[in-house]
């Protein structure tokens, strides 16, 4: 692991960090998410961000900076954090409820330069803090990040032997193959039927 050096701060998004936000995100996919062998084009991935003309971009942070400003009632069902280090918004996370009640890492994206110093599991502990202890959260990975699964192993998440579904993972046709991990919550204890 890369040193620490300065303070990283992780603190609630604000709708000017909206831009920001959407820069880290574009930033981590584009260094994350090609895979040739599967069709993941580093040119599909800036198409599905950005769109030919950019018009995407615009669009992006509009709808993020939307999305916080709903944020503020606190019965919210999605948040956003961010984390800052040396004033630089460097990772953030988006920790939600789905409509059916189960809740959901959402997104939690690391700057490549900013990755191994310990952001991504401050991040991390700020979104299961968010969701409250005894509560089962699901996330999805992409089924080769073979480096975000191992992070959310050490932190406790199991694979639930499904695929992950999520709509943003269809790049320009090619569906992302992700898989569905879950931590904690109250687990039944096995009974004799299971022996």
């Amino acid at each position: 692991m890369k040193k620490l050096v300065g303070q990283a701060d992780i603190r609630y998004a604000i709708p000017e960090d909206a831009a920001a936000i959407r820069a880290v995100q574009a930033e981590t996919w584009m260094a994350t998410y090609p895979n040739e062998e599967l069709g993941i084009t580093r040119e599909g991935l800036r198409l599905h961000l950005e769109g030919a003309s950019g018009a995407k971009m615009a669009e992006r942070i509009a709808r993020i900076k939307k999305r916080i400003e709903s944020e503020i009632d606190d019965a919210a069902e999605v948040q956003d954090f961010v984390a800052v280090f040396n004033d630089d918004i460097v990772g953030y996370t988006t920790p939600f409820i789905e409509p059916s009640g189960r809740r959901r890492v959402g997104a939690l994206y690391v700057l490549p330069s900013a990755q191994g110093l310990g952001i991504g599991h401050l991040l991390l502990e700020k979104n299961l803090a968010w969701h409250g202890e005894d509560q089962e959260i699901y996330l999805n990975v992409a089924a080769y990040n073979a480096q975000a699964r191992r992070f959310y192993e050490r932190h406790d998440f199991v694979l639930t032997g499904e695929e992950g579904h999520d709509a943003v993972a269809k790049i320009g046709g090619v569906v992302m193959p992700e898989l569905e991990m879950m931590r904690g919550g109250k687990r039944r204890a096995p009974s004799s039927q299971d022996c």
